[in-house]
């Protein structure tokens, strides 16, 4: 059934946003009508919860190697992970750090926490991927979170290998408030969680990241970030005047989940030296991803930064929330 509880809260959030609300609705007349389609027996008894339009049709896109979904894709479709879950997790565990999961999530874990995020070190052939969420090396004697990510920032800040390449400092700092909010919000979903917690075989599968698209999407990510504009099919790996955009993650012709993307992105090799790895990278994942934006150099750029914040996709904190949910649980 559906969580009323659940339901209320996610309307009073979308009470302000009629389109949102419009989709709420016919989501949740889906959800009603769901019972035709099948499900497995052990998850009869767990909500959907309403968010993207498309969560409740099942097909072949949702990052399948062929185009008959698998058996955790279904499971992940019976709870109402949408197509492009690979893309949201990555975004949100890029820059997740051992202290961040502490303060936003309440579960504090070890260095061997097996919750993959991108590496800052960019210097070359530097691993791009690292198997655990590292220690961020806060300040503790700053009380706040934002001070926190502020320091770290303003620590490095002469470091040209330190983060998002393409990015100066100002730009850095706002991408960490921007990351804040995120994981600010999945942590709304992650305590609703806590009422309706997720099977053992769901959660397999929610956090199977070799197999589920989050660990290619992430790789991808730290390519990405590593060498601006290396998928843009045009002078590759050169940063220009622009800045990698605010919303990297969702920008991609992939996102319309076209299965030979996802297929080319699973199977694509990541190892080996990094000059090899680039121009594999040039030669198969071109998506024609140019990587440019306006600069935070005045405020007209903010302008368009701030609507590039906004416009992330709630339901999506939601997702990440869940795979929160099943990592963290174990700890």
């Amino acid at each position: 059934g559906i969580n009323a509880e659940y339901g209320k809260q996610w309307y009073q959030r979308r009470v302000r946003e009629p389109i949102n609300m419009i989709k709420f609705v016919l989501s949740t007349l889906c959800i009603l009508a769901v019972q035709a389609v099948p499900r497995p027996d052990h998850l009869d008894d767990s909500p959907f919860f309403p968010g993207e339009e498309d969560y409740v049709t099942p097909g072949p896109t949702f990052g399948a190697r062929t185009e008959v979904p698998s058996e955790c894709e279904n499971y992940m479709y019976s709870w109402g992970m949408s197509s492009n879950y690979g893309m949201a997790i990555a975004h949100r565990l890029h820059s997740l750090t051992v202290e961040d999961i502490g303060y936003y999530f309440g579960v504090t874990v070890p260095v061997d926490n097996g919750i993959p995020t991108v590496n800052l070190d960019m210097s070359p052939n530097a691993a791009r991927v690292l198997p655990n969420a590292p220690l961020a090396t806060y300040d503790d004697s700053f009380s706040s979170i934002g001070l926190k990510h502020l320091d770290k920032i303003l620590r490095h800040m002469d470091d040209k290998k330190y983060s998002i390449i393409n990015y100066n400092t100002l730009e850095k700092v706002a991408h960490t408030f921007h990351m804040s909010e995120l994981w600010t919000r999945a942590a709304y979903y992650y305590d609703l969680l806590k009422n309706t917690p997720v099977g053992d075989e769901m959660c397999g599968c929610i956090t199977d990241v070799a197999n589920n698209d989050i660990l290619p999407e992430i790789e991808l990510l730290a390519l990405k970030i590593k060498f601006p504009g290396i998928t843009s099919g045009a002078a590759p790996g050169k940063p220009g005047d622009g800045a990698w955009p605010i919303n990297y993650a969702y920008n991609q012709p992939h996102n319309d989940n076209s299965i030979e993307y996802r297929r080319v992105l699973r199977n694509f090799d990541f190892s080996g030296p990094e000059e090899e790895v680039f121009d594999r990278a040039v030669d198969e994942l071109d998506d024609h991803d140019e990587s440019e934006c306006d600069h935070l150099s005045n405020e007209k750029a903010w302008v368009k930064w701030r609507q590039g914040f906004k416009n992330m996709n709630d339901f999506d904190n939601y997702q990440f929330a869940v795979y929160m949910h099943c990592k963290l649980r174990d700890f």
